[in-house]
């Protein structure tokens, strides 16, 4: 049987990376900036882990390569996120599966500390804020490791405080939530696009493209699952 490929969409410095390439999947990682390289050097010695630098909004790949695509935390980040969400499944063969989280924007979220903050955090040099932020967070990780589990007040907490702590992630160990805690506050307050879409906008631009059995995880985020139906030039 022909090994299987999939595509790490939009794949940073290679988090979820270093998840797949323990299975017998061929994985590419592709990313627009430069955590690719960062993301060559985490995972040196995977032989079925590769490497493209490159956009969703252009991807480097023939229709129909891949047999699974996933793609975290990413599409919020990109000029034009329904775009992106339709670039994707072109990679896909059909049949194959497709999985995005992708930040949900409900009618509370533009209140979200992080917002009040990135008008100033996303004109800072990102060597000075990923430095700033690594000096402050022997402080404000364990204030966040309190807060974020404060009966009654958690929730507000987390969105009072701008900090990327998953005290909920039970299968980490506090080394490596403080380590995600640095590289996701910084993700939070660095990007320039951030817009967070609907469940509804998400699954209509996915059917525009052929997707099909589209159905919501139970998630951090908006989570959602879908196969490909339609080949490409089928539409």
């Amino acid at each position: 049987m022909a090994r299987k490929w999939v595509l790490d969409a939009g794949c940073g410095a290679g988090r979820f990376l270093d998840v797949v390439a323990g299975t017998d999947a061929e994985v590419v990682g592709l990313d627009i900036s430069g955590a690719i390289d960062v993301a060559r050097d985490n995972l040196r010695g995977h032989p079925r882990v590769h490497f493209v630098q490159g956009s969703i909004h252009a991807l480097p790949f023939r229709d129909d390569m891949f047999d699974g695509v996933y793609c975290i935390g990413v599409i919020q980040h990109t000029s034009d996120p329904l775009a992106a969400v339709r670039a994707l499944p072109r990679v896909l063969r059909p049949g194959g599966l497709i999985a995005y989280t992708i930040y949900e924007r409900r009618s509370y979220t533009r209140w979200h500390s992080k917002y009040l903050v990135r008008p100033l955090t996303r004109r800072l040099p990102p060597g000075f804020l990923l430095s700033t932020i690594r000096a402050a967070m022997p402080i404000l990780f364990p204030i966040s490791e309190v807060a974020f589990r404060a009966p009654l007040v958690k929730r507000l907490l987390r969105a009072a405080i701008p900090i990327a702590n998953y005290v909920d992630e039970r299968a980490l160990t506090v080394r490596q939530r403080y380590s995600w805690a640095i590289m996701d506050t910084f993700d939070m307050l660095a990007p320039r696009y951030d817009q967070p879409q609907t469940e509804g906008a998400v699954t209509g631009a996915l059917k525009d493209v052929g997707v099909a059995e589209i159905g919501r995880r139970p998630a951090a985020g908006l989570s959602v699952v879908g196969r490909r139906i339609t080949p490409s030039g089928a539409r």
